[in-house]
């Protein structure tokens, strides 16, 4: 049968035990923050402890730990709707240090970071969530994960951005993703640098394919009405005097799709740089499929968020992440619906266990 929810304080105090629910739809994002809707009916064990606040998680599966933000009250139902534990990202913004020491609310300039994707993400968390200079801003329980070094290294800024729309930016550019999840020995909450495994090579392949029974019903699109393959990007100064540069600019002819991009705080070229190549969007190719739950390819056995993965389709062949999953439980079993590369693929997957299977 489906296992219980359990519910507990940011003390680590369990508040309540949830047996049963109507259903529950949980979206994990391996760069985003990503959300979930949690159902109950009137009468349901626990179902009057519910309240924002409070932390959800499954104790075989802590690392899912779920944030309710919000409650809703009806005659006949209750529902709790909030985001994975690192939704608690989204209460900072980055907030750089005073430039006028005399002064703390004058002079705020750029909080600028050359590094590694990690310890990028463990700067801002340092500066916005752990260990700010505004004591008052601090994640009380919050930790940083050790710092392996991880990810490619680039150039970042931030003023006033939200924290986890930057915590996204790091991941995407640099395929490298993020999380906070509960340590239960030291009763704290660890945020650190995701890294997937890549699963397409050796014997840990996966691969999502009609043609090996793992999936079905499969549609493919190539889309190129969005994209764009050159970027003019405006930095510091005005008019004639303006930084002004550009990527993607050998491309030519048709292929040449055009976009520009202003960054009037920028007046460092890699920086500028950087903010253009991010406007760059390139031609969409998707893939969507009914997959089947084969035990030649299982999620959570096989691969995971954040895994590279192999997908075929008509002979074709594609590497890419699975940077996103939703999942539906109810009635005893569980829906699937991956997403993949920068929103590239997407995979409907459709997983009816029966309760007697079911690993929840």
């Amino acid at each position: 049968m489906v296992a219980s929810l359990m519910m507990m304080n940011h003390d680590f105090e369990l508040l309540a035990e949830i047996p049963h629910f109507v259903g529950l739809t949980m979206k994990r994002s391996y760069c985003d923050v990503g959300s979930f809707k949690l159902t109950m009916k009137r009468g349901m064990p626990g179902w009057n402890l519910v309240r924002r606040g409070a932390l959800l998680y499954f104790p075989d599966q802590p690392e899912k730990m779920m944030l309710i933000e919000k409650v809703t009250s009806t005659d006949d139902t209750i529902t709790a709707d909030g985001t994975p534990l690192k939704g608690l990202a989204k209460r900072r913004i980055a907030v750089p240090a005073p430039t006028d020491e005399t002064d703390p609310y004058k002079g705020f300039g750029y909080d600028r970071f050359t590094g590694d994707a990690e310890s990028a993400y463990l700067h801002y968390a340092e500066a916005n969530l752990t260990d700010p200079a505004d004591v008052k801003r601090k994640i009380p329980r919050l930790v940083l994960a050790t710092n392996q070094h991880r990810g490619e290294s680039y150039p970042w800024q931030a003023r006033f951005d939200k924290l986890h729309e930057l915590f996204k930016d790091i991941g995407e550019t640099t395929g490298i993703g993020w999380d906070i999840r509960p340590d239960f020995a030291s009763k704290t909450f660890v945020i650190g640098a995701w890294v997937g495994e890549d699963r397409s090579q050796g014997v840990q392949r996966a691969i999502i394919s009609r043609e090996i029974g793992t999936a079905d019903g499969t549609t493919s699109t190539d889309d190129a009405t969005t994209a764009i393959s050159t970027v003019y990007a405006g930095g510091s100064g005005e008019d004639e005097n303006r930084l002004i540069l550009s990527v993607g600019n050998e491309i030519v002819g048709l292929e040449r799709r055009e976009g520009w991009t202003d960054i009037s705080g920028a007046s460092d070229t890699d920086m500028l740089k950087l903010g253009a190549a991010r406007k760059q969007v390139p031609i969409k190719q998707t893939l969507t499929a009914n997959a089947r739950d084969s035990s030649l390819c299982m999620y959570e056995r096989d691969y995971d968020v954040g895994d590279l993965l192999i997908i075929t389709d008509d002979g074709k062949q594609t590497i890419t992440r699975l940077v996103g999953m939703e999942e539906v439980h109810e009635k005893g079993g569980r829906k699937l619906k991956a997403s993949f590369g920068d929103e590239p693929v997407t995979l409907s997957t459709i997983w009816q266990e029966s309760a007697r299977k079911s690993t929840w």
